[in-house]
């Protein structure tokens, strides 16, 4: 705040500067409650972390975890291939063996039939 101060001997104002009101407000009554609304820092506190190195970081942490997931979805689904491809052998084989019965049936019926 600006205060004009008018000296008796001098015609013209000169003007001063109010003191500014002090950086840190004073501790509350009780510090637990106001503890929880305001920001304070601590002092002398010798851990600091950057922001950026903090946001690097996570990323890093999220695209590992991304990769193994893959790595283990990928490794399932090839083992769930061989799977399939070894069923799909199995019910070829199980047609092949049913096709000679059938054609042999088939025969003993047309021969009874003569």
């Amino acid at each position: 705040m600006i205060d004009l101060i008018v000296p008796p001997t001098s015609a013209r104002p000169v003007a001063s500067v109010a003191e500014p009101p002090p950086l840190a407000a004073p501790p509350p009554a009780n510090p637990t409650e106001d503890r929880s609304t305001t920001f304070q820092p601590v002092e002398g506190g010798n851990e600091a972390h950057n922001g950026t190195t903090l946001m690097v970081e996570a990323y890093a942490a999220i695209w590992m975890i991304l990769m193994v997931w893959l790595v283990m979805v990928w490794r399932k689904q090839a083992s769930m291939n061989q799977r399939l491809d070894g069923l799909e052998q199995a019910i070829d084989r199980a047609a092949a063996k049913q096709v000679p019965a059938k054609a042999a049936a088939a025969k003993a019926i047309r021969s009874d039939a003569n």
